[in-house]
């Protein structure tokens, strides 16, 4: 007959696989004890137990962890063959290899990369604060020394691709009614129950292993409501469309700004710095010898210091303190110097190169041309465009014309003080070569 109490089992029979798990553990082990002949039965009832199995489980295990810290010799953690186990991190990206890309393709700016290098070793250890953004950083400097070059080359090394992050160029949400770009339509208007917006949410959120990476581009030339709007971004790192159907959350998320802050003032300090030309007198342009526009590593280096506080004095003025405080670091970029000018000519040879083997061919610029391309390209002021607009007017333009015309040899003429100079390229097997004239 079967017994009246739901929570006992049958004498002599097996066990009822619905016993209560409401049972003191030292009450289980002493009645498994005492009776050996696997006869069970309750000596209490069900509402009277002290407490649960795992309550007591639990607070014998906390027991357990307090006498280990009290004597260390008895802690298992203290063992000594996972003393130095490696870190494991949900982040599969190498910090090292990450840097090591961001060395070879970012140059003049060690600074900025040591900055860089700190980052990622942080956010690679898991260790920020979850209900935030990974890393909040905002880049300053003048123009064309590599801020967005910079967040496409670390795109590049984390996932592969130098597109693979979410961009914003702020500049475009330069009215107020533009705020509706990033959070979507507000009720009642065109488009609000889409929630369309112009955020990426798969870049931004990205996966588990992997931090997303977000580009808000100029931000200062952003209005005043827009920049409100990424206050609780920047904070909590969440984002309710108006719509209120979607939330974008940025806590996995590296989020950098760039800003253009004292571009002006520092123009002009460059222009008296490395022209000696006076406020009154208007740019003339010159020959852009490295010996005239360009400057070295000792002049920028004793100028950087001034830079600095110029741009944290516009900066104050630009923004906010609560959108500045919410910043968790604030980097600025230097002048290019003349030494990292061949380097990042390389840099570009080496793209070009790459979008060459199509055409089963390559370039190849001897010491005159690299003399002659950074004679001509570089600036100080303008930094690494104007490089990339004198390989594109004395190599790749000229070249373009040697591949669909089938020239027997490559001549540009070079827009300079002296009509002699130009650039002059043969044809070596699979090997284009560019000289200067003057060099034969």
């Amino acid at each position: 007959m079967p017994c009246s109490q739901p929570s006992c089992s049958r004498k002599g029979g097996r066990r009822d696989p619905l016993i209560s798990l409401m049972i003191d553990s030292t009450d289980f082990l002493r009645i498994l004890n005492a009776n050996g002949r696997g006869q069970f039965s309750f000596e209490q009832e069900p509402d009277t137990v002290p407490g649960s199995f795992y309550t007591v489980h639990r607070e014998e295990r906390n027991n357990e962890m307090v006498g280990s810290l009290s004597n260390p010799e008895q802690d298992p953690r203290t063992d000594s063959s996972e003393e130095f186990r490696p870190l494991v991190t949900r982040f599969r990206f190498n910090v090292e290899q990450v840097m090591a890309h961001l060395h070879a393709h970012i140059a003049g700016q060690e600074e900025v990369l040591q900055e860089i290098h700190s980052m990622l070793r942080l956010v690679s250890a898991d260790i920020t604060d979850p209900a935030r953004p990974l890393y909040v950083t905002l880049l300053l400097g003048p123009t064309g020394v590599g801020k967005t070059e910079l967040v496409r080359t670390l795109a590049e090394a984390i996932h592969g691709s130098r597109d693979a992050f979410c961009r914003v160029d702020m500049n475009t949400l330069s009215q107020e009614h533009y705020a509706a770009s990033l959070t979507g339509a507000p009720p009642g208007y065109v488009g609000s129950k889409e929630g369309v917006t112009v955020l990426d949410k798969g870049k931004i959120e990205a996966s588990f292993s992997a931090p997303g990476i977000v580009l808000f581009d100029e931000v200062e030339k952003a209005s005043e409501t827009v920049i409100l709007t990424l206050l609780n971004v920047l904070d909590n790192g969440l984002m309710t469309v108006a719509s209120g159907q979607q939330v974008i959350n940025f806590r996995n998320a590296l989020i950098f700004m760039t800003s253009n802050v004292g571009v002006r003032e520092l123009q002009q300090f460059a222009k008296q710095e490395f022209l000696g030309l006076n406020e009154d007198e208007p740019p003339v342009r010159q020959e852009n010898h490295v010996g005239d526009h360009g400057a070295s590593a000792l002049t920028l280096r004793a100028t950087s210091e001034q830079n600095r506080k110029l741009i944290e004095t516009r900066l104050e003025e630009a923004f906010s303190p609560e959108f500045l405080n919410r910043i968790d670091t604030i980097i600025t970029f230097n002048w290019l110097t003349a030494e990292s000018v061949t380097a990042i000519i390389e840099m570009e040879l080496a793209r070009l190169n790459k979008r060459l083997q199509r055409h089963r061919c390559h370039i190849c610029l001897d010491d005159s041309a690299l003399s002659f391309i950074r004679d001509v390209g570089f600036d100080v002021r303008f930094g690494a465009r104007a490089l990339k607009r004198a390989i594109r007017r004395h190599v790749e333009i000229p070249l373009a014309d040697f591949l669909l015309d089938n020239q027997p040899h490559i001549s540009q003429s070079a827009e300079s003080v002296s009509e002699k100079i130009h650039l002059i390229g043969f044809r070596d097997h699979h090997t284009i070569r560019f000289r200067e004239t003057e060099a034969e």
